[in-house]
């Protein structure tokens, strides 16, 4: 059998510190593991304190902007009511402008208008009272000058036809009449005066055109017994 060597006195004391520094060694590693664990516990507490924070900070700030936008929606809406409402009393206001002016736009030519009739009814009185035709006349034809002059006034003009070529714009062909005077589609008489205000026809004259007539027989047989005449040589 063999013999178990028993322990020496030098040899216990270094089995008891090895052991009390295996010892310390796993309480400092349990240590550090339980301030590891501590330190990732707190590290995440900070992340989500920091996280919850951040959010409702983004929150603060998104109500924040959502109730600057709701402010500036409220008052461009309010901006808009009230250009709508101006802008509709402008419409009637000036729809009613437009309807005066048309009910009285003739109120100006209406007033001119008046001094002729005043003279037009003295001059028919004068000639009741006085039996008077060449006073009649010539106050007829006052008044006459007085209507034309009126109507140049209004820019109301007298269309110029006779002798003037024929325009369809402004002049009315009621008849055509032969003519050796004036070259053919000449204006040679006007049955009624046309107007133009402005450059707009009021109404178009009313006239006679001309025409190159035919050759009669007679002027066919003279215009050949010239053409066969024969002048003499004088001697």
């Amino acid at each position: 059998m063999s013999k178990k060597h028993k322990p020496t006195e030098k040899q216990a004391p270094k089995a008891a510190e090895d052991k009390r520094t295996e010892e310390q060694q796993t309480v400092q590693a349990e240590s550090a593991a339980t301030e590891s664990e501590e330190l990732e516990v707190s590290t995440t507490e900070a992340e989500n304190e920091v996280s919850e924070k951040t959010e409702v900070a983004s929150q603060t700030a998104d109500e924040s902007e959502l109730e600057t936008l709701r402010t500036q929606l409220a008052e461009a809406n309010e901006r808009a009511m009230r250009w709508q409402a101006e802008l509709e009393n402008y419409r009637k206001r000036v729809a009613r402008q437009t309807q005066e002016e048309r009910k009285y736009a003739g109120m100006d030519l209406f007033r001119d208008l008046l001094p002729i009739v005043d003279n037009l009814k003295r001059a028919v009185d004068s000639a009741e009272q006085n039996h008077d035709i060449e006073a009649l006349l010539s106050g007829l034809k006052m008044v006459l000058k007085q209507i034309e002059d009126t109507f140049n006034k209004h820019h109301c003009v007298r269309i110029e036809a006779e002798g003037n070529p024929f325009d369809p714009n402004l002049h009315e062909a009621i008849s055509r009449q032969p003519s050796n005077e004036h070259p053919p589609n000449t204006v040679v008489y006007v049955t009624q005066e046309g107007y133009t205000l402005h450059d707009r026809v009021v109404r178009p004259s009313q006239v006679i055109v001309s025409f190159q007539p035919e050759p009669t027989n007679e002027t066919s047989a003279a215009e050949e017994t010239g053409n066969d005449e024969v002048a003499e040589p004088q001697s």
